[in-house]
């Protein structure tokens, strides 16, 4: 018997004498030379990788703080490439599922069904077809990729199992729960929540899809922990935790990612809503946040260096104005760029906000000044319409 077959009858003896525990320790070790696959991750945030597959997610705020606004905005950007700074992370690979449409399944429990009904008509339609967009659909409604299920007049033992078959039937990319409280009686029920966590861990990871678990926090203004018993739960199991804010007067929404395993995102999220075409748009930080550095506002502006003279330019209000058209061809006459690219050299050029700079983009895009291609391996690029500039001073 040579070295070789020995080793292997050595292996197969040595296994069998394991106790059927031991054997599971076994398959359940981890070594550094273990394959594993790599986190696959659904979005990007500023252009950091979030909302894993295979993992929770926690969005927690205070009553009317924007969370549903919040997930509405992750669900609309399954099919299209980017809302405000959320991405789809066509860049990050070649791998075949990049290239079309997340499937998105929305599990309310705590609105009415008309509620839920003038979310996907009024807000995620509305997002996922707003002008100038680009989605990843084939199909004419890209709407045909979400399944939406409104559980409110359920028994809560039947939310849960029916969650499950849902999950396991329709096979989403992103789930939304909304709202994971209402799977149990008590909320302050220690073990009961303990098993709902493990029971959406191991749905997650068997289903390969992010679960995205919305929990209100405590009423108290100053307490920002998640509610109750199964709160505690959530914060220990979740991957990622946003927190959602309504900051008033300004009437701006905050999303703030307080804790993460994997990539900090070192700025937060501001938007508000328009009142003309009723969904969400970028939003300069309220003063309120100047003293923490969350973005560029007025106040930071005095502190900050004073934007490129040479691509801006007063009105007769005696208010800046950029020479939006100029940097733009500034920045992509050499040729196109990937996203991140195309934003860092606007930003660096002009000396900006990423709120600026988020207007701006959707600004050209939209005009058609912008236009989206792919490069030879395929990826998606930015790229100037036509070969010159050639504009006024009020551009």
């Amino acid at each position: 018997m040579n070295q070789e077959n020995f080793n292997l009858v050595s292996q197969v003896v040595a296994e069998r004498a394991l106790s059927e525990d031991e054997r599971l320790l076994e398959r359940l070790r981890i070594t550094r030379d273990r394959e594993l696959p790599q986190f696959d991750f659904l979005f990007r945030i500023f252009g950091r990788p979030c909302f894993p597959r295979g993992e929770l997610i926690a969005v927690t705020g205070k009553a009317k703080s924007g969370k549903t606004l919040f997930t509405s905005m992750l669900m609309a950007c399954c099919v299209r490439e980017e809302v405000l700074q959320i991405q789809r992370p066509f860049e990050e690979t070649d791998d075949a599922w990049q290239s079309r449409p997340l499937r998105c399944l929305w599990y309310d429990t705590e609105q009415s069904e008309q509620s839920t009904q003038d979310i996907l008509k009024n807000r995620i339609n509305r997002l996922v077809n707003a002008p100038g967009g680009t989605t990843a659909a084939p199909e004419a409604d890209p709407l045909s990729y979400y399944d939406i299920f409104n559980v409110r007049s359920l028994h809560y033992d039947d939310r849960l199992r029916l969650f499950e078959k849902a999950v396991r039937k329709y096979r989403p990319d992103l789930v939304v729960l909304d709202g994971v409280r209402d799977l149990i009686a008590d909320i302050n029920d220690g073990v009961k929540a303990q098993a709902v966590m493990e029971h959406l861990m191991r749905l997650a990871q068997e289903a390969n899809c992010c679960i995205v678990c919305v929990l209100h926090q405590n009423k108290g203004a100053e307490d920002r922990n998640l509610r109750g018993w199964i709160g505690t739960e959530l914060m220990n199991k979740a991957f990622e935790v946003y927190a959602c804010e309504k900051v008033k007067p300004d009437n701006v929404f905050a999303v703030e990612q307080t804790h993460t395993r994997k990539y900090d995102l070192e700025k937060m999220l501001f938007f508000r809503m328009d009142p003309e075409t009723e969904v969400p748009v970028g939003a300069e930080a309220p003063l309120r946040y100047a003293s923490e550095g969350c973005a560029t506002t007025n106040v930071q502006r005095e502190r900050n260096p004073p934007m490129n003279p040479d691509y801006v330019w007063f009105d007769g209000n005696n208010r800046v104005q950029v020479r939006k058209h100029d940097l733009f061809y500034e920045v992509l006459k050499a040729g196109p760029l990937f996203y991140n690219d195309l934003e860092s050299r606007v930003i660096g050029l002009l000396k900006c906000g990423t709120p600026l700079w988020n207007n701006m983009f959707c600004e050209m895009r939209d005009s058609g000044y912008i236009v989206r291609g792919k490069d030879p391996q395929n990826k998606t690029v930015w790229m100037l319409a036509t070969p010159r500039s050639g504009e006024s001073p009020s551009s």
